[in-house]
């Protein structure tokens, strides 16, 4: 599995802000209120990183050879929960996002300013989950084996058992 790439992160950020700005904007040209963003919509995305670091934590002692209860199919779950987190965590900062400049038309009004608010938070805690997860996806990067051959990827010290 390869490493979750920036420029991937980018564009679905890009897209998806640019997509919800388009929607959010044409529902309030027809005059209705776009879907309000609670205040515990943070929360979620938060208490994801804060678990995802801790299993990530594990992962890595188990990489490092450190007394850990993490077994390798563990850490395989844990790689595909960040990766999925990092993808997932990057299009909400667009959807957040767009909310954010959405609102930013009528901050005076007590509603819009609420909705900036939490949209915000959420923004702020969609990027912590990212980070932490392209963080964790980097501490399960498993170590190249000792016995491999470079230039041919032959494992000569492997049996067959």
């Amino acid at each position: 599995m390869r490493r979750t790439s920036w420029q991937s992160l980018v564009l679905l950020t890009l897209g998806g802000g640019l997509i919800s700005f388009l929607v959010l904007e044409g529902v309030e040209a027809r005059g209705l209120l776009p879907v309000p963003v609670p205040a515990v919509t943070a929360v979620g995305p938060a208490l994801l990183a804060v678990v995802l670091l801790m299993l990530g934590r594990g992962v890595r002692r188990l990489v490092n050879q450190e007394r850990t209860s993490m077994t390798p199919l563990g850490a395989a779950r844990v790689v595909l929960l960040a990766k999925a987190s990092s993808l997932v965590g990057s299009v909400l900062v667009g959807y957040f996002g767009a909310h954010v400049l959405v609102a930013l038309d009528n901050l005076s009004a007590p509603l819009p300013r609420e909705q900036a608010v939490a949209a915000g938070l959420a923004v702020v805690a969609c990027l912590a989950l990212v980070g932490v997860a392209l963080l964790v996806e980097w501490w399960c990067r498993v170590p190249p084996d000792d016995d491999e051959d470079p230039t041919t990827g032959a494992n000569h010290g492997a049996s067959a058992a």
